[in-house]
This record gives C-alpha cells, structure tokens and sequence, in this order.
C-alpha cells in the first residue's frame, strides 16, 4: 500500500493517541490547542528554567498532514508553509508535505519543485512519495522526467496496483505503447483495478490529476473497463 501522505512522528502523546484510532478532527483539534499554546509560550519573555515551544513547526506539519487526509488542503498547505519558513531549512518531511498540498490545491510546478527537491535529499532509497512526483511530472508535461522515475518507483514497487495504474499511463503517454500500456493494466488484480476504471476514485480517493485521468481512460476503455464518471 502506498500511502498519499507523510506523517512525521508527533511529539503530543494526545494527537498521537487520537490518529491511530483514526479520529482525525479530534486529533486535528489537539495540535490546534498544542499551537496555540506554543504561540502564546513565545509571546512570553523568556525567563530562566521556563522551557520554550521550539517545536511549533513540527506541530504545524503534522495538523497540516492530518488536514490533508482530512479534506482540508487550503488549510493544509498554509501550515506546511508556515512550517517550512519556521524551519528555515529544507527539510525532506515537510517538502514531501508541502508538494502534497500544493497537488492538491492544484499548483503542480511548485509541488513539483519540492517533490524534486525532496528526492534530491533521499536519492539512495526510492520512497513512495516518488510515485506523485512521477504523476506531476506527467501532467506539467515533464514526461521523459516523470518515466525516469516511473522506471524507478516500478522496480521497487512492482505489484502495487496504483503503481501498476500509473505505470500503464505513462507506457501509452509517453512510450505510445498502447499494448503494453494494457497488459500493465490488467497485472491489476480485478477487484482493485475496477477501482482504477472509476474515475470518482481516481479524482477523490487517490487524487490523480487530470493528465493522468485522461489517459488512462483511454487504457481502461481499450481494455472494455472504463470508466465511470
């Protein structure tokens, strides 16, 4: 399974506890309280033995993490950019965040810089996250780039089915390889690859962008699969 997002390890044991039992907004509320006292923490003057908030970009970057899988990616992407410019450094966790937002918002060239960037910073592993940057790539017509990395993503991930799925796009996108293109969608075992016909799923539980739907469209008809609207 190749998760959309990337939660860094939170330092509050409350929104922690709250996001393995899957409640989001509670979890969500728990790091806005968490801000809010680190913001007033720093108003104060510093005073001898009083610990100071010095992890405020963290908790930023994580409630913008949840607010992404939470359907809040205008939110999101405002404390992922908080957070950046409180860590005044790059930082691979919260560019892979950050690129995610920008996706999702629809601002492909900036979350493709940071995909790029966050890969030029763990270069020697392939990474999930590698997979939307192949499929930005894609649709801001970067296409030799985003099948370079496709390439890559395939060898370390070669049965995952939204792998399979994207790679198809890219064998017909960009290769014009219609056969092959298929016969890379139909590795998809049948009931996920219904999935990957419907184009509500791609468009809301996967968040494909429109290049990328548009092309496989073309790969599930060819096949007798696709897709729903």
């Amino acid at each position: 399974h190749l998760p959309t997002y990337t939660l860094s390890t939170p330092h509050l044991p409350t929104p922690k506890n709250t996001v393995v039992l899957g409640e989001l907004t509670t979890a969500e509320e728990s790091y806005t309280t968490a801000i809010n006292l680190c913001n007033e923490n720093l108003k104060e003057e510093a005073q001898f033995g009083v610990r100071r908030c010095d992890d405020l970009y963290l908790l930023l970057l994580n409630r913008g993490s949840l607010r992404m899988n939470n359907g809040m990616p205008k939110e999101a992407l405002q404390d992922l950019e908080k957070a950046d410019a409180l860590r005044a450094r790059p930082d691979a966790i919260i560019l892979q965040n950050r690129a995610r937002a920008r996706e999702l918002n629809g601002f492909y060239s900036g979350a493709d810089r940071d995909y790029t960037t966050a890969i030029s910073m763990t270069a020697n592993e392939v990474n999930p996250f590698w997979l939307r940057s192949s499929i930005v790539k894609y649709q801001i017509g970067d296409k030799n780039g985003a099948m370079d990395l496709m390439k890559r993503v395939e060898n370390r991930f070669p049965e995952a089915p939204e792998v399979r799925a994207a790679y198809a796009c890219l064998l017909l996108g960009v290769k014009g390889d219609q056969e092959a293109a298929q016969r890379k969608f139909l590795e998809i075992p049948d009931r996920q690859r219904k999935n990957f016909s419907d184009e509500s799923y791609l468009r809301s539980v996967v968040s494909w962008p429109p290049a990328m739907i548009e092309t496989l469209s073309v790969v599930t008809k060819a096949v007798g699969e696709g897709p729903s609207p």
